[in-house]
């Protein structure tokens, strides 16, 4: 399963509250966002790709890191904007 194939594919965030794109969701924190299994377990198989693309290692440090505040989450994702 390419890390990309899903790419293209939108949903609303509730984070930032607009659509978003998968590849944000992937991207948007390290390795990728820690809800990235909530919002897109109904729409893919979140499972068969996070052990496809990341290690077990990558996977729980995306999962249980101490998370940022709704402000700094917006803000951070306005600078990835930026480039």
């Amino acid at each position: 399963m390419s890390q990309k194939q899903y790419d293209e594919r939108e949903i609303r965030c509730p984070r930032l509250g607009g659509e978003v794109n998968f590849k944000f969701c992937r991207t948007s924190e390290e390795p990728f966002c820690h809800r990235i299994i909530i919002c897109w377990a109904e729409r893919i198989d979140i499972g068969a790709f996070l052990s496809e693309n990341y290690t077990p290692e990558q996977i729980q440090s995306a999962l249980n890191k101490p998370r940022a505040t709704k402000l700094e989450q917006i803000l951070k994702a306005m600078e990835k904007t930026k480039t």
